[in-house]
């Protein structure tokens, strides 16, 4: 045998589906041992993607949209979120039937994203905008990003372009 997932599929194929846990139980303690942090979420990231399909839930989506900010033009950082899970949520089901592929948290972090990618952007070029219409701004951008049909992974982009 050459790699592990070759011994596995030698000798676990067709024993069930708890030979097969077990197995996953091993490999888990020995990465849990010997493997260091940044190395453990990249490969909890790749393991998640495999069974959620390349969309996000609420742990990752917020473990990503903490990271991001933009600099405004009192050069402090504004970091996200700049909005709440239930005001992004209602925003969601507008437009979701836009975005059909992609679930709440794709939409969560491609808005912050979008924002915290292009406000200093935006404000230069809508200096008089009301917030709420900026705001409208930023969503019509994060739904037309996420709309792009040409992308490698076309209904799985935001997972893909933050985690690839």
């Amino acid at each position: 045998m050459n790699t592990l997932f070759d011994l596995i599929k030698a000798y676990g194929e067709g024993k069930g589906e708890d030979v097969m846990w077990k197995s996953v139980r091993v490999i888990s303690d020995a990465i849990e041992k010997h493997m260091d942090e940044d190395t453990k979420k990249t490969l909890a990231r790749r393991i998640y993607s495999e069974m959620a399909g390349g969309h996000y839930n609420e742990e990752f989506a917020m473990e990503d949209v903490e990271k991001m900010y933009y600099v405004g033009t009192d050069g402090k950082k504004h970091y996200a979120p700049y909005w709440t899970e239930e005001q992004v949520k209602e925003v969601y089901d507008s437009v979701k039937a836009d975005i059909k592929a992609y679930n709440m948290w794709d939409f969560f972090v491609t808005l912050n994203m979008i924002k915290s990618d292009n406000c200093p952007l935006m404000n230069r070029w809508f200096p008089d905008a009301a917030p709420a219409d900026m705001d409208k701004k930023f969503v019509d951008l994060a739904v037309n990003w996420l709309r792009d049909e040409d992308y490698r992974w076309p209904n799985e982009k935001i997972w893909h372009y933050l985690n690839s």
